[in-house]
């Protein structure tokens, strides 16, 4: 598998951007999910960049749950997202690492159908364990790691990983992110 290198440190420069002194938030104790294989593990730029900016969010909306989790490095373009909410209203926190933008936006009003959305970043499983073990289901075809995210999908939580292949098509495999259950692979032939 080709792995994303990054020129740079992404933790160092978004610790920088917002001073995040936040303790690191740790995931939750890891639900056995086989097979594993490990191709990315707690220091690659796609886990690091968005444990990073998620401790930044939480040091900007300390009463804020959060609702989605993000990593998106398709089209040479390294992102990373974290979107929440709290009783003054509903934020995003992006940041392009190509372009070394950072943004906090106010994406709207609170409402009470938020409050289904949210979910603790402690215990959900950690996304390195959920990419390893999507990886194993891409059955050898996966050659990138393009994208994940997590966040409630039709009243589940669910991570969605994406995988790029090497004749350019792209594999999506969808798991519980509470329990690591496989929900579904697309794109395997």
């Amino acid at each position: 598998m080709k792995s994303m290198f990054v020129k740079g440190g992404i933790a160092l420069a978004l610790a920088v951007a917002f001073g995040v002194n936040a303790q690191v938030v740790d995931a939750a104790s890891i639900v056995p999910v086989q097979p594993t294989v490990e191709v990315v593990n707690a220091n690659h730029p796609g886990i690091v960049g968005a444990n990073t900016l998620l401790n930044a969010f939480i040091q900007q909306h300390p009463k804020a749950a959060i609702t989605e989790i993000a990593f998106d490095g398709e089209d040479s373009q390294i992102k990373y997202e974290v979107e929440g909410f709290d009783a003054t209203g509903k934020y995003a926190l992006k940041y392009n690492y190509n372009t070394n933008q950072i943004g906090d936006t106010k994406e709207g009003a609170y409402k009470p159908s938020l409050d289904n959305k949210a979910f603790n970043p402690t215990r959900i499983l950690a996304p390195q364990t959920v990419v390893n073990f999507a990886f194993a289901q891409a059955k050898g075809q996966a050659t990138s790691l393009n994208a994940w995210s997590v966040k409630n999908e039709k009243g589940r939580f669910v991570y969605e990983v994406k995988f790029g292949t090497a004749n350019r098509h792209e594999i999506e495999v969808l798991m519980d992110a509470f329990t690591g259950e496989l929900l579904s692979v697309k794109g395997v032939k």
